[in-house]
């Protein structure tokens, strides 16, 4: 299997963070973005590891993909603001949390991290990690 991520999984994800946070620009992987000025937003990617694959038949896999949500707000007013932000968006893809987008089924198995917090640029950055599983059928 080559490891690419399977576009239903990256199509629920980024819709359910689209969804809860609806007043909140987002940086989504491909897509043209100009950060704002004074105010918060978020960037997705995700990295894809390699899949596990169980020889339950040939059509079948788990993804494992680390979804790195970034929470960039403005500098010189301290970490409570994003670090507020990061427990909304761990809590929003909590351990537990199910998706289902066509015919894959998307878990979170384990608690999101948040990562601490840095300054890159003009931001105060604080990552939130969240691992996931998807269980992809191919046809």
């Amino acid at each position: 299997f080559p490891v690419t991520i399977n576009a239903d999984t990256k199509r629920a994800v980024e819709r359910r963070i689209k969804n809860a946070f609806p007043t909140t620009k987002i940086a989504f992987e491909g897509v043209s973005f100009t950060a704002p000025n004074n105010e918060m937003y978020l960037a997705i990617s995700f990295r894809v590891n390699s899949p596990t694959d169980p020889t339950f038949n040939r059509w079948y896999y788990r993804e494992n993909i680390t979804c790195n949500i970034f929470i960039c707000d403005v500098p010189n007013k301290g970490t409570a603001n994003a670090i507020a932000k990061a427990e909304e968006v761990r809590t929003l893809l909590d351990k537990g949390t199910f998706l289902l987008e066509g015919t894959t089924r998307i878990h979170v198995l384990e608690t999101p991290q948040i990562a601490g917090s840095s300054i890159a640029i003009d931001r105060v950055i604080v990552p939130v990690l969240v691992s996931l599983t998807a269980e992809v059928s191919r046809d």
